[in-house]
């Protein structure tokens, strides 16, 4: 089978919830010379969109969606030491954690491997973060967005107070915030101090993409 086809039956392992085989075939990829970059982002990373589009679709449902990122994972932590420096982060860098009192991960466990498929480095920091955590991964990592999740309204008033602690640390102009979870508002996001917010992780990544952009503008302008 040629590198195409075999990347494309990665991909199609992915989408059609194979976790089992999606190791075997990286290996494969990988024993025929196919460039590990060419794994993550054509196979892969073109399982879980192909996955995002049937889900957005309603061909497939949240149950199928969570086995398709075990799949992704399995195949990732297969390929991920043969990748160069920046292959798997090229995007732009994001610290995400779901906020405190809020101890839901359905949601951060898909939006994780889907934006990292995009090609973000994603610092994962758990449930129920608190807000020194929040900032003191800021401090570590340098990341250009902070993702803030939560599943009920009553955490989500908790953004502002993860707002304020980012921008009593010095850090809030440094990076972007974003909110996601179906208790979240993107107008009331805003009002707290965030810059958005979605209930869908393949939605999020359009919005991602457009607050890298705001920030790498804001970069240049300083």
């Amino acid at each position: 089978m040629n590198p195409n086809g075999m990347l494309e039956r990665l991909a199609g392992m992915v989408l059609y919830l194979e976790i089992s085989s999606v190791p075997a075939q990286v290996e494969e990829c990988l024993r025929a010379g196919i460039e590990p970059s060419r794994i993550l982002s054509e196979g892969l990373s073109t399982g879980m969109r192909w996955v995002g589009e049937k889900f957005r679709c309603g061909d497939i449902y949240m149950p199928e969606v969570l086995v398709a990122c075990d799949a992704y994972y399995r195949g990732l932590e297969v390929v991920r030491p043969h990748l160069k420096k920046g292959d798997s982060g090229a995007r732009g860098k994001m610290v995400i954690g779901t906020i405190h009192g809020d101890i839901h991960t359905v949601g951060k466990d898909v939006a994780v491997p889907v934006f990292q498929a995009a090609g973000y480095e994603v610092i994962d920091l758990g449930v129920s973060v608190p807000d020194e955590k929040f900032v003191a991964a800021i401090r570590e990592h340098n990341p250009q967005i902070v993702g803030l999740g939560t599943y009920m309204t009553s955490t989500f008033m908790h953004a502002a107070e993860t707002v304020n602690a980012i921008k009593d640390a010095g850090f809030r102009s440094r990076v972007k915030i974003i909110c996601g979870g179906p208790a979240v508002d993107a107008g009331a996001a805003r009002r707290m101090g965030a810059d958005d917010a979605s209930d869908d992780a393949w939605e999020a990544l359009a919005k991602l993409d457009r607050l890298m952009t705001e920030w790498r503008a804001s970069e240049v302008n300083a």
